[in-house]
């Protein structure tokens, strides 16, 4: 009795419940017990005065006697099922013949009790009626958000009150090999087991849970590892949806991208490329899942070293090419570049395309195709590297105290690392060797001299050019004057670039 009246107190708080008894004793006593579980509690002495708090404030459910002066209790049953069939109806009446039992049936009684009532009879009743009601209202929101998921047939979906889950769609209890909630219930205890441990994916840790962070991002895309009814490991994008209007409760989807094969890329352990990162439909098929999300992408592009970011709505998708409506500026820079770099919270890596299709400015959109993940690519440096001008520097290179008289341009330059192009290449140049090397940047003020120390990184041939990449660090002065003058010269690229 105890586990009753401790839910009825918790269902009954959002019930509106309204009370008619002509006994004034009787009815003093009953309103005492309903208001330790109804706060929102009308009642009345007759049927006219329930009718007028009825009109009012529309119950949940009417308790009601049968026999009283004026109208009876069937009556103003009658008048309010006609008016709202949600109404649920318990009559208390002294009487236990079987007319006025047939006659409850027939009005859609949910309980007829007879008086004096119990306590632990109205009590269960009451739990009883209330149980139907918020069951109901589950139902209500679980269609309700069911109809708002653009495209989720497929998709396994739970809807939690809180923490607790109370409804799930077939797909989830197929997945799992269950009938019913409670059964995964009793086999499970929920989803916290059921989410593994993987690289880049979510499941609970000692500092904190799933739910706990999947909730402080609602609306995000969150790869899963979830074992299906048959152990089998399974991919699954995870998406948290709150309910705006109904405080407390939580639609989760799952979408099944097992197929696609990426649990590997995500995998520290790996080191080999998947031949994934080449397919084209790979990136496609997680595309789509972002589309029917309704998630944005980052769009990447450099201008001379100067970064380009702006968010993308994907439009549609056809064959292996991808619309994409993004900002103005960053169709500028597509055009410059030919190429973009993409990148999600959904992607294991950047995404690069390669071949851009159409550049639509006056619908602010890209078609593109050519999509490969890529390990490394330029959205992931580190520090800013900025193109030069090739008439407002000048580089000298030094190996071994010996100038080099040949050619020597900056490309781009960084507070650690800068490109040089040679016309011709030192003998016996090797990546690992030092070397050092004058030079000049002009400023507004006054040309910035630095004199550099460092080690060569990378070495690519070009057909009549070579370009080397050399690594050094500066004194604490020269380090903040060079940044200075990057920033300055960011600047500059901006101006450059509003202007083209």
């Amino acid at each position: 009795m105890n586990t009753i009246v401790e839910e009825l107190i918790t269902l009954g708080r959002d019930v509106k419940i309204l009370y008619i008894e002509d006994n004034k004793g009787l009815r003093e006593s009953i309103v005492n017990l309903l208001t330790k579980f109804f706060p929102h509690l009308d009642y009345a002495e007759n049927a006219e005065k329930g009718y007028e708090q009825y009109c009012k404030n529309i119950p949940d459910i009417l308790l009601t006697d049968i026999k009283m002066p004026g109208m009876s209790g069937f009556d103003l049953a009658k008048m309010i099922k006609a008016d709202n069939s949600d109404v649920r109806i318990l009559f208390l009446s002294a009487f236990d013949e079987k007319e006025y039992l047939h006659e409850a049936i027939e009005i859609g009684a949910f309980r007829y009790l007879s008086k004096p009532t119990k306590v632990p009879v109205l009590i269960a009743a009451l739990h009883a009626v209330v149980v139907v009601i918020n069951n109901e209202r589950h139902k209500r929101i679980f269609e309700k958000q069911m109809s708002d998921i653009f495209n989720y047939q497929n998709n396994l979906i739970m809807m939690l009150d809180q923490e607790k889950p109370i409804l799930v769609n077939r797909q989830f209890l197929d997945f799992f090999g269950v009938k019913t909630l409670d059964e995964f219930m009793q086999l499970h205890g929920g989803l916290t087991e059921l989410l593994l441990e993987h690289q880049g994916f979510l499941y609970s840790t000692s500092e904190t849970g799933w739910f706990e962070a999947a909730l402080q991002n609602p609306g995000k895309l969150f790869h899963t590892k979830v074992l299906n009814y048959d152990s089998e490991a399974r991919h699954l994008i995870m998406k948290l949806r709150t309910i705006p209007y109904k405080e407390g409760f939580i639609i989760l989807s799952f979408d099944d991208i097992s197929d696609l094969n990426l649990m590997m890329i995500f995998d520290g352990n790996t080191a080999k490329k998947d031949q994934k990162f080449q397919d084209c439909s790979a990136v496609m098929k997680l595309m789509n899942v972002i589309k029917e999300n309704g998630s944005e992408v980052k769009l990447h592009n450099f201008y001379r070293g100067l970064t380009i970011v702006n968010s993308a709505v994907l439009l549609k998708m056809e064959e292996k090419k991808i619309v994409l409506k993004t900002a103005y500026s960053q169709l500028k820079a597509i055009k410059l570049a030919k190429n973009i770099t993409v990148t999600s919270e959904l992607f294991p890596y950047s995404v690069l395309c390669k071949v851009t299709n159409l550049i639509d400015f006056d619908q602010q959109t890209v078609t593109f195709s050519d999509m490969q993940f890529v390990h490394e690519s330029a959205d992931q440096r580190v520090n800013i590297r900025l193109e030069l001008d090739e008439e407002r520097h000048s580089a000298t290179l030094f190996r071994n105290e010996i100038k080099f008289l040949g050619k020597t341009r900056i490309i781009d330059i960084s507070i650690c690392s800068l490109k040089v192009e040679l016309d011709a290449m030192p003998a016996g140049f090797a990546v690992g060797d030092m070397a050092k090397l004058a030079v000049v940047l002009e400023s507004y003020k006054q040309p910035l001299s630095l004199s550099i120390s460092g080690s060569v990184y990378r070495i690519d041939t070009l057909s009549k050019t070579f370009h080397i990449v050399f690594l050094f660090e500066l004194s604490s002065v020269y380090h903040d004057k060079l940044l200075d003058y990057i920033a300055k010269r960011q600047l500059e690229l901006i101006r450059e670039f509003k202007a083209l």
